[in-house]
């Protein structure tokens, strides 16, 4: 790559040459500046060409062997958000997050800036990896660190640098005892790989979970290891709409009661268990966020999730002004707008079931509490365009303001997109119905939505939605002759899913939980309007 650009670099200022083109002394020299880092890359790269055949497949394959972010499957296109990742490990190694971890950190992000091809800024985030563990207490710390920088000075063409990379890690591991390893590596190198590949995002976190098994297959009781492992479990759980995973005796429950005992005051764990509890245990739920918010009352990952708890507890405003303080200390946090916009919503439907019972409700504050939604909604899509929850809600969130043609923009962009999971298409199909059944009064349409909804053989909200919207159609058409036919259709296609799903050897049950659209869709479903 660089070879390809010195080349045309080099042509490109031969043309200005002999074009009588006039160039400033001080651009002048830039413009050598950069040729001899060009030659130097030039130079190296016609190194790598001429070495023989056998030298290059030994390197590459000593290269392979070794356990870093260039050998652990991670591929680009894999990454949703690549651009923002940077800035969001930055802010956690600035502000908030224990010392312990920006040695991954600093890993993660040498790797990133490879991916977007700036050498320079990967060499760079190595050296302070390497500076963080210059109190390290033996030199296995230094594995993955050392296997990035060989395989950077690869990429960037430093062979000799590769060799050198390559010898000190040979050494290291000549003094690692082969009982010690779990599955070919260090219980300390498999934390590493979990810690780097959940801050990737949940597409890892399958592997995320099997690489803190292996970590603490070899060191059981390390708190690191624990911790990491809880909270892959607690989001991996989050994504399923099954009661025996959502209750207090799940196994993240387990995991995170473990991590307490280890560390008694980790503010994060404590807050996600609580939220674990909730609904089971309210006085120690409450106990585990007063104590979180007493150690950590301004770090904004432990914030946001106290935030979550008073607003399922219903207490909005607080929620609200928890929020509130933790987005001045992280104003691009995509999550934080994201529970904002889900408080203005829940105090939204309470607007609309005050009005559905008769009561006075001011025009104004309904206009009002949907703008506050759509610009917290919009915000939170912009800063993390693979929130499909936050899409969706958006999409709502404009119907509500008649902006139909926008709401439907993104429902179709949704429903086409062929990359969602199973459980993500279901949310899309149900929440697409649900707008074409209440804004657009659409309920041909609005069918056929929610079939493909049901259709997704994944126990749900969404799925339950998707039914009973389907039998109510089926309703209203048996009262109308010329649609009795409509109704039949629709009553043998739920008899027939039914019967294939009894049929079927294994139910499944994995779905993002979305419960926060349903108090506004159960508020749509009574009939209310926004007038």
């Amino acid at each position: 790559m660089a070879l390809l650009f010195y080349s045309r670099f080099e042509n490109f200022c031969h043309v200005m040459i002999a074009e009588g083109l006039y160039i400033a002394g001080s651009e002048l020299f830039r413009l050598c500046s950069l040729f001899r880092v060009l030659g130097h890359y030039k130079k190296q790269l016609a190194v790598f060409n001429k070495m023989s055949a056998s030298v290059k497949a030994d390197m590459e394959v000593k290269l392979k062997a070794l356990e870093c972010h260039f050998t652990w499957g991670i591929r680009k296109a894999d990454i949703k958000e690549l651009d923002s990742i940077p800035e969001k490990l930055l802010d956690r190694i600035m502000k908030f997050c224990p010392s312990k971890y920006h040695v991954t950190y600093f890993n993660l992000l040498a790797f990133l800036s490879h991916l977007k091809e700036n050498y320079a800024s990967a060499l760079e985030y190595l050296h302070k990896a390497e500076s963080a563990l210059k109190d390290r207490q033996d030199d296995t710390e230094l594995l993955v660190t050392y296997a990035n920088y060989a395989w950077v000075h690869y990429h960037s063409g430093n062979m000799d640098d590769v060799d050198a990379y390559l010898e000190k890690l040979e050494n290291i591991n000549k003094g690692i005892p082969r009982a010690s390893k779990i599955q070919g590596s260090l219980p300390s190198v498999h934390g590493e790989k979990g810690w780097s590949l959940i801050r990737l995002g949940a597409f890892f976190y399958k592997r995320v979970k099997e690489s803190f098994q292996k970590a603490l297959q070899g060191e059981p009781n390390n708190a690191s290891f624990n911790v990491g492992y809880a909270i892959v479990l607690y989001r991996l759980e989050g994504m399923v709409r099954d009661n025996k995973v959502r209750s207090e005796e799940s196994e993240a429950t387990t995991q995170l009661r473990k991590v307490l005992s280890l560390e008694p005051d980790n503010s994060e764990v404590m807050v996600l268990l609580a939220l674990k509890l909730q609904n089971k245990n309210k006085q120690e739920s409450k106990k585990l966020i007063t104590e979180a918010l007493r150690l950590s009352p301004d770090v904004p990952h432990v914030m946001r999730y106290v935030a979550k708890f008073f607003r399922y507890e219903g207490s909005v405003n607080e929620s609200l002004h928890i929020l509130g303080k933790a987005l001045e200390l992280s104003p691009n946090s995509h999550f934080l707008h994201h529970q904002i916009g889900l408080c203005h919503k829940q105090q939204l439907s309470q607007l609309f079931e005050q009005k559905r019972k008769g009561g006075r409700v001011n025009g104004g504050q309904i206009k009002a509490k949907v703008e506050d939604c759509i610009r917290h909604f919009s915000r939170a899509v912009e800063l993390k365009p693979s929130n499909i929850h936050a899409r969706v809600n958006l999409a709502e969130a404009y119907g509500n303001n008649y902006q139909l043609e926008e709401a439907l923009k993104i429902f179709f962009n949704l429903v086409k997109d062929k990359s969602l999971n199973d459980s993500d298409k279901q949310h899309c199909y149900t929440s697409f119905g649900l707008f074409l059944f209440h804004k657009k009064k659409d309920e041909g349409r609005a069918a056929t939505q929610f079939k493909k909804a049901y259709q997704i053989q994944i126990e749900s909200w969404d799925r339950k939605e998707a039914g009973k919207k389907l039998k109510q159609i089926a309703e209203r058409c048996q009262t109308n002759k010329r649609r009795v036919g409509e109704a039949s259709e629709i009553l043998a296609f739920l008899a027939t899913v039914d019967k294939e799903e009894r049929k079927a050897e294994e139910p499944r049950g994995v779905n993002v939980d979305s419960p926060d659209t349903d108090d506004l869709t159960d508020a749509l479903g009574k009939g209310m309007k926004l007038k």
